[in-house]
């Protein structure tokens, strides 16, 4: 492999992780944000920490963890674009479930949230990560393509 063809993989692979860590940070971020202040009673501070923290999480691994979750698990249960819309929507459900709670409450701990806030935030954020997990794979699937990279379940 010449110096070149180096380059561009790392070049691509570099791509690859700005495009899923872009994807989950435009998908999840501002719609956890608006739970955490509207129904969880976070402070406007709390919830410009809370969010600037899911983005710096999402910018660091989180983002592309939850892509590559999805193919670990996709892979695992011989699931594909071929595949029923049941068995995408468990990979894409326990994808959410095992990112989201990896990370949400490190998000809440270094925002200073309240032990009260983060009772009533982190249920949500949890679940919504679970149950939003086959939009979010739609999304992700239609975001990379819009990139030029493979969707992982959806074409």
């Amino acid at each position: 492999m010449g110096i070149e063809e180096k380059f561009y993989n790392i070049k691509n692979k570099a791509e690859e992780y700005l495009v899923d860590t872009s994807s989950r940070i435009l998908f999840y971020v501002p719609a956890i944000g608006i739970w955490e202040k509207f129904v969880a009673g976070m402070e406007n501070p709390e919830v410009l920490k809370s969010r600037g923290m899911a983005f710096l999480i999402n910018s660091i691994g989180v983002g592309k963890l939850h892509t590559v979750c999805r193919k670990y698990l996709a892979k695992i249960t011989k699931t594909d674009e071929n595949s029923s819309k049941k068995r995408k929507r468990l990979v894409d459900f326990a994808s959410g479930f095992i990112v989201g709670l990896s990370s949400y409450g490190v998000v809440l701990h270094f925002a200073g949230v309240s032990l009260k806030e983060a009772i009533v935030a982190a249920p949500f954020a949890i679940g919504f990560t679970c149950l939003s997990g086959n939009s979010y794979g739609k999304f992700n699937d239609w975001y990379r393509q819009k990139f030029n990279y493979p969707p992982i379940l959806n074409k």
